[in-house]
């Protein structure tokens, strides 16, 4: 494992895949508080030497992201006071006449569609929150809501260039284009959210029943008597909640950094409340405010980013992907078909960023390997890459960053999506997606 590894000994490489394992464990099983189990299992690789402090925290503590997640999270919380999300909810129960199924296919469609033209992360955020308060006025589960839109917003962001960032880091690299995308992976990815929707009837559908006593009930309610009364809050939260929108759709035009741009909104949010916070700590009530921070799961996803630069660091992932590689001995077809099977299990244990960061100098090399003894073309190998990481990073909570903050809002509002009940469910449909994306990859990609 040395040839593969930037530094660590063998015996630290196989310390980081037991830590990592335990903790993954533990974090399924919920005996501890998440967050804890990723501190501990993050601090462990520390002390044991596995990752360097200095470069755990200034290459795999990625902060633009942390930043990013802490401020929607804080955008997300204050942004309800303003009573627009429950309205909304209201307002989707009423025109589609609380038919639940219905109304689960045009949440979910709608995050396949906005995560291929922003990104997942910001499809999740603004469409989660109103899954949840939609879900609890119907007093419905959301847990084959969450199911069905996280699916489909990682297999959307599939569909183009910009739609994640394992498809922009290959776009940077001039790899591919956007044309080729959607012609070649588009009817694929149609094809698997057909098959999403298929399964999550087939589980759902005819658990999906509300009262007749009750329909009338929710019907009856207007949803103008969500909105706030307080003025100040109703139009600055909406007002900031609008500009940031904006700027994260400009965000192309203006350069500037999506973090940046979310900690912008929650700061100004922040100061729209500032009373609140005021009466905080004038009534010292800490305990409070330290919820509040726990609440963000900043220090989970630290945890966790620590733990998969660990298992990087000590040249797990690169071993693992470069000796399955060995196995295909120069077939094309062959090497597709693995690589795409090898990419989806990496993808759904551990978020694919850093996996798609590792694999493109490894899938570069091959291509100058075989183009010494042969004119085979390696584009087969992207779209397994991109295929690869946009169902198995639906296969566990894990497997993406919007997957984990979607389960995070979940947790927040009580809504039962663990990772053990999402992939009892994901992870079934996803083996179907996988075998589906073998065959068309064997009759159209090769």
């Amino acid at each position: 494992m040395t040839e593969f590894s930037q530094g660590p000994a063998l015996w630290q490489a196989i310390a980081a895949l037991i830590i990592f394992v335990a903790a993954y464990i533990c974090i399924l099983i919920e005996k501890w508080d998440r967050m804890y189990t990723a501190l501990g299992g993050a601090i462990l690789m520390l002390l044991l030497g596995i990752v360097p402090i200095g470069k755990a925290l200034t290459t795999y503590a990625n902060w633009h992201v942390l930043l990013f997640l802490v401020s929607l999270f804080v955008i997300a919380g204050l942004f309800q006071k303003t009573g627009l999300i429950a309205f909304a909810a209201s307002k989707i129960i009423r025109v589609f006449r609380l038919q639940p199924f219905t109304i689960l296919i045009g949440l979910s469609v709608l995050a396949a569609v906005s995560s291929a033209l922003l990104n997942a992360l910001l499809a999740i955020a603004v469409i989660v929150p109103i899954l949840l308060k939609t879900t609890k006025m119907m007093k419905l589960s959301p847990v084959p809501f969450l199911i069905s839109v996280l699916l489909s917003a990682n297999l959307g962001g599939a569909a183009t260039l910009m739609g994640n960032w394992s498809n922009r880091l290959i776009g940077a690299a001039e790899h591919i284009t956007t044309g080729e995308m959607l012609i070649k992976i588009g009817p694929l990815v149609v094809l698997m959210l057909a098959i999403v929707y298929l399964a999550i009837w087939f589980l759902y559908g005819r658990k999906m029943i509300i009262p007749e006593t009750y329909k009338r009930e929710v019907l009856s309610l207007q949803p103008e008597t969500y909105l706030t009364e307080d003025r100040v809050q109703f139009i600055g939260g909406n007002a900031i909640a609008g500009a940031t929108l904006l700027a994260f759709l400009l965000q192309g035009i203006l350069g500037w950094q999506a973090s940046y741009i979310a900690a912008g909104g929650a700061v100004a949010l922040i100061a729209l409340n500032y009373q609140d916070l005021i009466q905080l700590f004038k009534k010292r009530d800490y305990r409070s405010f330290w919820s509040g921070v726990l609440e963000t799961q900043g220090l989970f996803f630290l945890g966790l980013f620590i733990m998969v630069g660990g298992l990087t660091y000590a040249g797990i992932s690169g071993f693992i992907a470069v000796r399955g590689l060995e196995l295909s001995q120069g077939s094309m077809s062959f090497l597709s078909m693995l690589l795409l099977w090898l990419t989806g299990f990496g993808s759904s244990v551990v978020d694919y960023v850093p996996y798609t960061a590792a694999m493109i100098p490894v899938i570069e090399h091959i291509g100058t390997e075989m183009q010494s003894f042969s004119q085979t073309s390696i584009q087969p190998l992207w779209w397994s890459i991109i295929i690869g990481t946009a169902i198995g990073s639906g296969v566990t909570l894990f497997g993406s960053i919007s997957s984990m903050y979607a389960a995070a809002l979940a947790e927040q509002e009580g809504g039962g999506l663990n990772p053990r009940n999402y992939f009892m469910i994901a992870g079934p449909i996803s083996l179907v997606l996988f075998i589906v994306a073998t065959i068309y990859f064997k009759l159209f990609l090769l």
